[in-house]
């Protein structure tokens, strides 16, 4: 996932543009066993980490996305 451009992808519009929520993506089993592996027990913290998430909602055509 990239940056939010700065308006709708699909319409244009720049007012109506706005950011509607930001959340935090869970645990990650992955990183959390690559983060022990490499770190040991401090490395099993590194899968609590999440990846900011923020969405994007177009008041003018309805169009909304993940960035």
């Amino acid at each position: 996932m990239g940056k939010a451009p700065g308006e709708c992808p699909i319409c244009g519009e720049k007012e109506k543009w706005k950011l509607v929520d930001t959340s935090k993506k869970g645990f990650s089993v992955g990183k959390a066993a690559a983060g022990a592996v490499l770190l040991g027990p401090i490395g099993l913290v590194g899968g609590a980490l999440g990846k900011k998430k923020q969405y994007y909602y177009c008041g003018r055509c309805g169009f909304s996305h993940e960035y």
